[in-house]
């Protein structure tokens, strides 16, 4: 029993995003890719946003979305081309994020995804301002408050 207590104490890394009140936890592990996906407003367009984590901080990898402007509107000064699935791709210059801040929307239909888990965030917190962050918690507690 107490073999059992000591790894539900045992701190992971999770994917923290909360709104200072309320926090969800998705599990995250080291080089897992995240999805940040919304409906950029400007061209009413699906934008992805590909991470993955590295250490205790989000990599952002590429952008893709349907409609070439969207990832213009980066201004980065790599080449955009047509992906495989149809979608429009820019790899990122190198950034590395200790944590993102997100503005919720009512029309944003932002999202985050994993290969495990995947949750809506207006659903979840309703329009307000987000951090997102690598965190270490209890295993214990990353089981309780990981969406499916």
């Amino acid at each position: 029993m107490i073999v059992t207590g000591v790894a539900l104490a045992a701190p992971v890394p999770v994917l923290s995003v909360s709104d200072g009140r309320n926090e969800v936890l998705g599990e995250l592990d080291e080089g897992e890719p995240l999805t940040y996906s919304y409906r950029q407003s400007i061209y009413d367009v699906p934008v992805y946003e590909e991470f993955v984590r590295r250490g205790d901080v989000l990599d952002l990898l590429r952008v893709r979305s349907p409609d070439i402007r969207s990832i213009e509107y980066f201004r980065w000064e790599g080449d955009i081309v047509k992906g495989s699935d149809g979608l429009w791709v820019e790899d990122a210059p190198p950034s590395e994020h200790a944590e993102l801040v997100i503005r919720i929307a009512p029309l944003g239909q932002q999202r985050m995804t994993t290969q495990r888990w995947s949750f809506d965030l207006l659903p979840l917190f309703g329009e307000t301002v987000l951090t997102v962050r690598v965190a270490r918690r209890p295993y214990a507690q990353s089981l309780m408050k990981t969406p499916r």
